[in-house]
């Protein structure tokens, strides 16, 4: 792959020439009550522009008069003593005070008010009252919710963790760091999971690599840099990674970039500029400030440092190298925001006399700056991000000039130089979830869209016409799965079987065409493939059993009489719903009330009169078929710690005495897309009772069709098995996808590529070569091809003669294997590592080296014929800048 000039010298991303011209003009803001300690700069909601707040000792006033009491007990509140959170997921931003006196957290409500929330979050007395230098906010547990980091004036730091529900939990974190007075949340080791560091008071600065699922590994500090006074993160050189900045106490500003994310690697660092003339010692960590901003708009980031007398501002040049302004600020500088929605960064600081001020940003270069506001989706049913998505990232490219951002704040500043729009913006999402948009103006709030970031491998087929989306396939073996907070489901059963109809698969060239793809933040890893032909008689029909269920339904082929609708459907109001169901035709039922969460709704219940002149004296089966929005690992973890239990199929049917009672506790859900399930109605009904069902769920299941068919154990049923005749594996891209609505599947266009770039953060390993990989799936065996996304699995079946006159074909795509996704949650889910066997149903042994695996010893020979291709996220991170 050539992707940039041989000979010719090849673009680069420069910042225009800084405005040296640039200044602060003061304004001074009346805040009655003062004289005032700490002045800070929040967003209360995410349409506003930013706002003034004022704190001291007794209390907190905002720009419109509002006062809240700060529980300072008369000790002046650090800089970090404040902390904006919207913790309950309504979109208005709550304000969390910790001092002297406690901690409290006002609630913000929709007429603006605020109110003290602190006696309902289940905290003991403890945490309460204690005397506290800071808190912070993060998602910590990286499931949705923002939690809070508190600073005692001595010892340990005290994390809550959001529970989701309007309470918090003690959690026991970062219980090595000593009197914390300065902590941020950005990822600096570029594998996509935010990363935390933690200054003490004494001047060191703790970083702690996020492991995952709770799990922090110190990253260890060049030991020569020397007391720090305050830190920041940005990618201060556009080279798509997040470097961690720090002044140290001889006043030197010092870029740190990590050289590998490996244990024990060092760092690199470069000094970027120096504060001369600061007496050392003369600020303690806690209290001075450094911010990364673009202050002239010139593309590039420049630098404030503040200490708690005076602030400095230097500017960057076309190559990165900085410069002061001449003359510094005569007050601390506690925030850099666009106050009046002008596209230029404002400084707010406090004056000699304890007053609010604010300087205004001039310059005589016309350069232009840009708001980016990141917004979770506000759609009831989701709750996969936290509400202004901190912790994740945002990119721009706009001509040439590219530039990244950690989200640490809702509202992202971006200087453009000459250019008026952003041509493309791509928003990294705190849970992984990747977003582009196009041509953005200014002051845009871009809001997350709700797509699966993992759903398994898709299967396409030819029908006589062109390739087309049949379902997923492996649904039943995720590997590292959270189901709770702390459990990982075990993989119970790796064969799947799913039904492709007659009219969906057809031979071309005498071989049956079928196409696999992997195009979700997953890895695949097929151990075997087959395909049964069914030629059944006219007048039956047969399928297999596509749920998901513990444990698992038997997968064999049972032929059916024809498929009759139900006679009528009602939801738990009463209300008949019977048309939506009455036939397989896109239209879908959804007969709940959303939840909190993607994939729970409400407890919901359908009541379902069968056809009264179905026989109940056989086999009987109750048939339907839709799909599941599902959860993930992250939203099990937030659901477990809100006590939200995700309650499969449960089947009743009436007990005779004009009640109900239970004919199957747990019968699972439809695995995925387009798929059937089979629920056994056989010896359910006692004499004379109605021939009624009621099906419980709380589950976002939505039926596509409800049927009922009496059972032909005895049909004449010709079943031949078939091994691909070609299995090659290559490269083709992204599918485009389509959503009718949010009651429907997301579905592929085989079709349609939306691209061929990287869009994942792929899991780092050794992946299966392109070309022939029929080898590998001959057999259950461990020997397996492992696919990434954007990959394709081509399969080509001999096609047998067609069926004699009077019976009629469909098939069964068989496959044995494993999915593993990407989410922060799921076990291991950096790395292809740990190999998966069948031997090894628990999957809980931690990776090591490649050499040390179990699977790769047994079959080491692969290593050197077929997984030869070494994947990492670099192209991911490298799409956007200029190469």
């Amino acid at each position: 792959l050539v992707d940039r000039f041989l000979r010719l010298p090849n673009p680069t991303s420069r910042p225009a020439p800084p405005d040296s011209s640039l200044a602060f003009v003061p304004d001074s803001l009346a805040f009655d009550g003062g004289p005032w300690d700490v002045v800070r700069v929040v967003l209360l909601t995410p349409e506003d522009l930013p706002a003034v707040l004022a704190v001291r000792a007794e209390a907190v006033r905002l720009q419109d008069g509002t006062t809240l009491p700060f529980p300072g007990d008369g000790v002046p509140p650090s800089p970090s003593g404040l902390a904006a959170i919207d913790y309950d997921y309504d979109f208005l931003v709550d304000l969390a005070l910790a001092g002297a006196g406690g901690f409290r957290l006002f609630r913000q409500h929709e007429d603006r008010s605020f109110s003290d929330v602190t006696p309902r979050l289940d905290l003991p007395a403890s945490i309460r009252e204690a005397a506290y230098e800071g808190v912070w906010t993060a998602d910590l547990d990286l499931e949705g919710d923002l939690d809070l980091v508190l600073a005692p004036r001595t010892g340990s730091p005290r994390v809550l963790r959001n529970d989701g529900d309007g309470t918090f939990t003690p959690w026991t974190l970062f219980d090595d760091v000593p009197a914390l007075r300065g902590f941020s949340w950005a990822d600096l080791d570029a594998d996509g999971d935010p990363d935390a560091m933690l200054l003490d008071d004494g001047g060191r600065l703790h970083v702690l690599l996020n492991e995952r699922a709770g799990r922090f590994r110190a990253r260890a500090l060049p030991a020569d840099l020397g007391a720090v006074r305050a830190f920041t993160v940005a990618d201060l050189d556009s080279d798509a990674r997040i470097d961690l900045l720090v002044w140290t106490e001889d006043g030197t500003v010092w870029q740190l970039w990590t050289e590998d994310a490996a244990p024990g690697a060092g760092w690199g660092r470069a000094a970027v500029t120096a504060w001369d003339g600061l007496p050392a010692g003369a600020v303690r960590p806690g209290t001075a400030r450094l911010v990364a901003a673009d202050f002239d708009n010139n593309g590039g980031l420049d630098l404030l440092a503040s200490t708690t007398d005076a602030a400095r501002v230097w500017l960057s040049d076309e190559e990165g190298a900085f410069f002061a302004l001449p003359d510094a600020l005569p007050h601390p500088v506690f925030a850099a925001a666009d106050l009046s929605g002008t596209g230029r960064l404002d400084l707010v600081g406090r004056s000699a006399e304890g007053q609010p001020v604010v300087r205004t940003n001039l310059g005589r270069r016309l350069y232009h700056g840009k708001s980016i506001r990141p917004l979770a989706s506000s759609v009831a049913g989701d709750r996969r991000i936290n509400p202004f998505g901190l912790g994740g990232t945002v990119e721009v490219r706009t001509g040439l000039l590219f530039q990244k951002q950690p989200i640490t704040e809702p509202l992202l500043h971006f200087g453009l130089a000459e250019h008026l729009i952003i041509d493309v913006v791509r928003i990294t999402w705190p849970n992984g979830d990747v977003q582009a948009e196009f041509d953005l103006l200014s002051d845009q709030t871009v809001e997350a869209r709700q797509r699966l970031k993992g759903s398994c491998p898709w299967l396409f087929a030819f029908d006589g016409e062109r390739m087309r989306f049949v379902t997923d396939v492996l649904w039943r073996s995720p590997l590292g799965l959270k189901i709770n907070a702390q459990e990982t489901a075990g993989v119970m059963m790796t064969e799947d079987r799913v039904k492709i109809r007659g009219d969906q698969l057809a031979a071309r060239d005498g071989v049956y065409d079928l196409r696999i793809t992997a195009e979700l933040w997953e890895t695949h890893f097929f151990d075997h493939v087959a395909l049964l032909v069914v030629d059944h008689p006219a007048g039956t029909e047969v399928f297999v059993d596509e749920r998901f269920v513990f444990p698992p339904p038997d997968l064999g082929v049972r032929a059916l009489a024809p498929l009759q609708p139900v006679a009528g459907v009602r939801d738990g109001q009463g209300r008949d719903v019977t048309e939506p169901v009455r036939e397989r035709d896109g239209r879908y039922l959804k007969a709940f009330e959303l939840g909190r969460y993607q994939g729970v709704a409400e407890p919901h219940v359908l009541e379902i009169d069968l056809p009264e002149d179905v026989s109940t004296d056989g086999p009987l089966w109750l048939v339907g078929q839709g799909w599941l929005r599902p959860t993930d690992s992250s939203i099990n973890v937030a659901l477990s710690q809100a006590a939200i239990q995700p309650q499969g199929l449960r089947l009743e049917v009436p007990d005779g005495r004009g009640g109900w009672r239970v004919w199957h506790e747990n019968l699972g859900f439809p695995a995925g897309k387009l798929k059937t399930v089979l629920l056994d109605l056989t010896g359910a009904f006692a004499p004379g009772v109605p021939r009624r069902v009621r099906l419980h769920s709380n589950l976002e299941i939505y039926w596509d069709r409800l049927a009922v068919a009496e059972g032909r154990p005895g049909a004449d049923l010709r079943v031949q098995r078939l091994a691909p005749e070609t299995a090659d594996l290559r490269y083709r891209g992204f599918s485009v996808t389509h959503e009718a609505d949010r009651s429907s599947p997301e579905v592929p266009v085989y079709d349609s590529l939306a691209g061929t770039a990287p869009v994942w953060q792929d899991l780092i390993g050794y992946y299966t070569r392109f070309g022939d990989v029929r080898p590998l799936l001959e057999a259950v065996d461990d020997r397996y091809v492992i696919m990434n996304a954007g990959d394709e699995l081509v399969l080509r079946f001999p096609a047998p003669p067609p069926p004699p006159e009077g019976w009629v074909r469909d098939f069964v795509f068989i496959s044995d294997g494993w999915v593993k996704d990407g989410d922060y949650n799921t076990a291991f889910s950096k790395t292809v590592l740990p190999l998966p066997s069948h031997d090894d149903p628990d999957y809980a042994t931690p990776p090591t080296r490649l050499e040390d695996d179990p699977v790769y010893r047994r079959h080491a020979a692969d290593w050197q014929q077929y997984h030869t291709r070494y994947v990492t996220p670099e192209r991911f991170h490298a799409a956007l800048r200029p190469r």
